[in-house]
């Protein structure tokens, strides 16, 4: 099966850390001439990152389609809504007729998969995180093909065929110049940078521990250091008093597409530690404080602990990122350029080059391969 006569949908979570790689495959599939048709779950808090990404997606002529998703935690609403989309991906098997379904993870993912496993469509999933997620790891077993972002659960991956491909994260991290990013904020590319993100969707927690470290910083710290914070939407005014109040030089906003400046200025990065945020840290070479988010299976925890076993970055337990402690660390960083410059190269072992080409290259080959078998098997 030649790439222009593949028909491939992909389903994904409305957060970046499923939806930026489905897109940049999405996009590498669309310029081999594939028809692509993308799945993403619709998310308020998301608006902003889906906004943006969306376009570039289209004009990579790739067709998005959102689902809205109804927040309630209740299992019968969640239950109802996977019979929604199982019947969604039968009638989209009708009609746009996929040869292969990639999951990205998230429970979207499940019904859409299973519906596709039944009728003999090629399923093959992409795992982000060092751990996998309860989806991926409840749905192996029933495809094709999983693809792996990390070496690390490559080793000590089950029955189901794997391959390693790595996690793909937008071409522009990584290209930014430290000169340009600094006129991009109006900061100056001078001064010690601390970079302050929460995830697409922002973290409360971080926003509140910055807003006690930034009454802290000595007048020295204040006149010289620059914190870059992207904090989502529902604290920007916050964050953005308490710096003003403290006299400390930043930039604040809930959001911000072009990443590659962001990474380009900054001297130490403290984030969470979805899958994308440890791929975007290991292309740029940046070392991280990471404060992993301490629900949803934990598997952030296992990503921080990855790196910091490297010598990339510092793992601290939400519960014990007290904002002393981690100013501390932050001085030390800061303080120490051979320091940063270790850890950054420490963090870069994790770079996987091409992964958008090589995820794309197994979704090629899963076509195949479900052609040579249905070839075989006749009508």
């Amino acid at each position: 099966m030649e790439s222009a006569s593949l028909n491939v949908l992909l389903v994904a979570e409305g957060s970046g850390g499923h939806l930026i790689p489905a897109l940049e495959v999405a996009r590498a599939l669309a310029r081999r001439g594939a028809r692509i048709r993308v799945w993403y779950a619709e998310r308020r808090q998301t608006a902003s990152l889906v906004s943006a990404l969306a376009q570039e997606a289209r004009d990579g002529a790739v067709e998005l389609d959102p689902i809205p998703i109804d927040a309630s935690p209740s299992l019968l609403r969640r239950l109802l809504q996977c019979g929604q989309l199982w019947r969604r991906a039968r009638r989209c098997f009708a009609t746009f007729s996929p040869d292969v379904v990639v999951g990205f993870g998230g429970w979207i993912s499940a019904p859409v998969v299973l519906a596709a496993a039944r009728r003999r469509i090629g399923c093959l999933l992409h795992e982000q995180n060092v751990a996998m997620g309860r989806t991926n790891r409840w749905l192996a077993p029933w495809v094709d093909r999983v693809a792996l972002s990390f070496r690390e659960t490559h080793a000590r991956f089950g029955k189901t065929p794997s391959v390693l491909t790595g996690l793909p994260v937008r071409p522009a991290i990584g290209r930014s110049s430290r000169a340009e990013a600094a006129q991009r904020f109006g900061l100056s590319a001078d001064r010690p940078t601390l970079l302050v993100l929460g995830g697409s969707q922002g973290a409360r927690a971080i926003n509140r521990l910055m807003v006690q470290i930034a009454s802290l910083l000595s007048p020295e710290e204040r006149g010289r250091w620059q914190i870059l914070h992207l904090s989502g939407p529902s604290d920007e005014a916050i964050v953005k008093a308490a710096y003003a109040a403290a006299g400390a030089v930043s930039w604040v906003a809930s959001f911000l597409g072009d990443m590659g400046a962001a990474y380009a200025l900054a001297d130490v990065v403290i984030a969470r530690a979805g899958a994308s945020t440890i791929a975007e840290l290991a292309r740029c070479g940046k070392p991280s404080i990471l404060i992993p988010y301490p629900f949803a299976g934990g598997h952030q925890r296992a990503n921080a602990r990855l790196v910091e076993e490297l010598g990339g970055g510092l793992m601290i337990e939400q519960s014990q990122a007290s904002p002393e402690r981690v100013l501390e660390v932050v001085r030390r960083l800061l303080a120490d350029q051979r320091l940063r410059a270790a850890m950054g190269s420490q963090v870069r072992l994790l770079q996987m080059p091409d992964a958008a080409d090589k995820l794309t290259g197994a979704i090629v080959e899963l076509g195949r391969a479900m052609e040579r078998r249905d070839n075989e098997n006749g009508p």
